[in-house]
């Protein structure tokens, strides 16, 4: 995988919800929005003090092709790549999204 490029769009804090919800429809051919749901330890090194609890701060939006993996690191979105389905040399995504839940649209994996 390349090295992560920061996402020149988005804010530099944390997504909301809503927020997040919304790459299902800002994303073309995007199918779900999957987020991460850290314990405090994770969420107190990442995310501001004043920052909310259910502040989203890592992404995978699934599209119909592919994965495509975002996290906010040190004040800023970072895209971490895609991952397309039909690539068969590429570890599978059932591991990491056991870690993740859906949080808009439907997965083609859930």
């Amino acid at each position: 995988m390349d090295e992560p490029e920061p996402v020149d769009d988005w804010p530099n804090r944390p997504f909301s919800p809503t927020e997040a919800s919304a790459l299902l429809d800002d994303i073309d051919g995007a199918v779900a929005v999957w987020v991460m749901h850290h314990d405090n330890d994770v969420r107190s090194a990442v995310v501001l003090d004043d920052a909310p609890e259910d502040a989203v701060i890592d992404i995978v939006v699934e599209t119909e092709a592919a994965f495509e993996m975002y996290s906010y690191t040190s004040g800023v979105w970072m895209d971490y790549g895609t991952q397309r389905k039909d690539d068969s040399d590429a570890p599978s995504m059932a591991g990491t999204l056991d870690s993740y839940d859906v949080l808009a649209g439907e997965s083609d994996t859930a």
